[in-house]
């Protein structure tokens, strides 16, 4: 099809819409009822009966709504417990790792470091090997340190995965904050800490944002560490804790969508809140 077909135009609703704004309208809506789709069901079923959740043909609309299923999560499970560890070793992932990345990645860029850029692109390489290769050493680490079966050890694993990446974002992002910001406050008595975060880090927020973000998704949806590293049920995290629904000779459907629907929804609020963050701290380019 040619590009004039493409930009030929037509009345839809009252409105003038193009042949490629349509088919862009069109990728888009499918894309949405493809990933849509699948937490639509997962919330559906979580407050469908028991019965009717492998009702086959399925009910796309439920005819008679209930929470049990959130009930028996609270009252019957450990799912307060898993919450709660899982929001201490989330908090704790973007506490160290947002201020360990951001403290190295103005290092990086206002100091002068032998090959600091070959540095940072050893970051980005550090962070491609899979989780799995890291999980032994780590196991074996704490074992020796007797930290085996604590959120700490977690959080500490979790954030030395997370910071090559979000170093080398925060890397990114401060370059492009001109230091003649903060000489200008250093001209005026301004000590360089003072500097820091007065000038340099607030010109920074969307990079900082966008690397709490990553550390909070990183911390909440993990689940190979959490297996590695932890075994009693008083210190699992909510994606241990939703794996125990599955069992040999039964799954407990109603439990396991309404636990899930716990892990996914808190991530993807916070995505639709500060996803224009997102969009300016992973879009950053600088040299």
């Amino acid at each position: 099809m040619s590009a004039v077909d493409l930009e030929s135009v037509f009345t839809f609703r009252g409105k003038d819409v193009s042949i490629y704004q349509l088919g862009t309208y069109a990728v888009i809506g499918l894309c949405l009822l493809l990933f849509g789709f699948p937490l639509y069901w997962m919330f559906v079923s979580s407050i469908k009966p028991v019965a009717a959740i492998t009702n086959f043909p399925p009910e796309f609309i439920p005819r008679q709504v209930t929470f049990a299923a959130y009930d028996r999560l609270f009252t019957e499970t450990g799912y307060p417990t898993w919450l709660k560890n899982s929001i201490i070793v989330s908090v704790g992932d973007v506490v160290f790792s947002t201020l360990l990345a951001t403290l190295a990645g103005y290092a990086l860029t206002r100091y002068e470091i032998p090959a600091k850029k070959w540095i940072a692109r050893i970051f980005i390489f550090g962070y491609m090997f899979p989780i799995l290769t890291l999980g032994v050493p780590y196991y074996l680490i704490f074992q020796r340190l007797g930290m085996l079966d604590t959120l700490p050890a977690l959080i500490i694993a979790h954030t030395a995965v997370i910071l090559p990446f979000a170093t080398w974002i925060m890397w990114q992002f401060f370059q492009t904050v001109p230091i003649s910001l903060e000489e200008a406050s250093w001209v005026y008595g301004a000590s360089r800490l003072r500097g820091m975060f007065e000038v340099a880090l607030p010109s920074a927020v969307p990079g900082i944002v966008a690397v709490a973000i990553f550390a909070f998704t990183i911390g909440w949806s993990d689940f190979t560490f959490a297996l590695l590293l932890l075994s009693t049920p008083e210190q699992q995290v909510l994606t241990l804790g939703i794996q125990g629904f599955m069992q040999a000779l039964q799954i407990y459907w109603g439990n396991l969508m309404a636990a899930s629907a716990g892990l996914v929804i808190p991530p993807l609020i916070v995505v639709l809140l500060l996803n224009r963050y997102i969009l300016a701290g992973f879009t950053v380019r600088a040299e």
